[in-house]
């Protein structure tokens, strides 16, 4: 991993917005769901995502150990795996035909060799497809890129929705609003994106990832903003009809007063039941890299 591209990644952690600004629609529907199982797995990193390939589940990491890449056993045990990703962050995963295609976040300008990149610099969503997660075609521009000036930006999900269309979620901080908001965007293709005119979810809601995208059912799993004032992270489920319009659970999914929990992604076990993967960091050490780790569970699903 860059460590120039990993710093920016976790400085978006470290959150320089306010709560909530536009209120999100909130229902109470999550009361019956839980997170249990929840156990360190010792992999540093942040941003995981979890695919099954060939048959294996799969996990990416955004990281400043190289390996980046873990392969998970049927009892949440993980091993390096001999895959690998292209230089970036935020790494997402759709499939494509018979391969795959990864979404990332890079910088729109690369620094100069041996010159640091600008803390400030901004950044973009690319895609690149695969056949084994070892060798990729080059990386396409999404046309999703920041236009603003915050470092909330980027922690990408992308999902074939029931339309068939790709639909893309990631986060943002735009003008009058003091907290973070979800963006979304939508292609036919896979690699050219149209987002829409305004935010799809407002309130500091931040690293969205679709639990389930069927028609006129839509969950997202959420975690809340990384400002030190609202520490700890918590995880947070949202339901929506069409992938557009979402309401929240005021009431965490998951949460510990001494531990923050965000960047969750998941994969089904069966129709209610999902093994769920997290980042996570003490409260008092949000941004220590050395204590930022993912850690491994299990999602029941509840009445909806």
């Amino acid at each position: 991993m860059r460590l120039t591209l990993t710093l920016p990644t976790l400085a978006l952690l470290a959150g320089v917005s306010a709560c909530s600004g536009t209120p999100q629609a909130e229902a109470t529907f999550a009361d019956s769901w839980s997170i249990d199982s929840v156990t360190n797995t010792s992999i540093q990193g942040v941003s995981p995502e979890l695919i099954e390939v060939d048959g294996a589940l799969t996990l990416f990491v955004t990281s400043l150990n190289p390996q980046r890449v873990w392969s998970m056993s049927a009892d949440g045990a993980f091993a390096p795996s001999n895959m690998d990703v292209p230089p970036g962050a935020d790494f997402t995963v759709i499939k494509e035909g018979s391969g795959w295609r990864m979404y990332w976040t890079d910088f729109v300008d690369q620094p100069q060799p041996g010159q640091p990149m600008a803390p400030d610099a901004k950044k973009q969503i690319v895609s690149a497809t695969t056949s084994d997660f070892v060798t990729y075609t080059p990386a396409m521009p999404t046309g999703i890129a920041q236009t603003g000036s915050g470092r909330a930006w980027g922690v990408p999900d992308t999902v074939v929705g029931p339309d068939g269309l790709v639909h893309m979620y990631w986060v943002d901080e735009v003008d009058g609003e003091p907290g973070e908001v979800l963006q979304h965007a939508t292609s036919v293709d896979g690699v050219t994106f149209s987002q829409d005119e305004s935010p799809v979810m407002f309130g500091a809601y931040v690293d969205p990832f679709v639990l389930r995208a069927d028609d006129g059912n839509w969950l997202m799993l959420l975690s809340t903003t990384p400002r030190p004032s609202e520490l700890p992270q918590k995880i947070h489920l949202a339901r929506s009809s069409n992938g557009i319009s979402w309401e929240v659970d005021p009431t965490p999914l998951f949460t510990e007063a001494d531990q923050n929990y965000l960047d969750p992604t998941a994969y089904p076990i069966n129709d209610d039941t999902w093994h769920i993967v997290m980042a996570t960091s003490p409260t008092d050490s949000p941004l220590d890299p050395d204590q930022l780790v993912l850690a491994h569970g299990v999602l029941h699903a509840g009445g909806e």
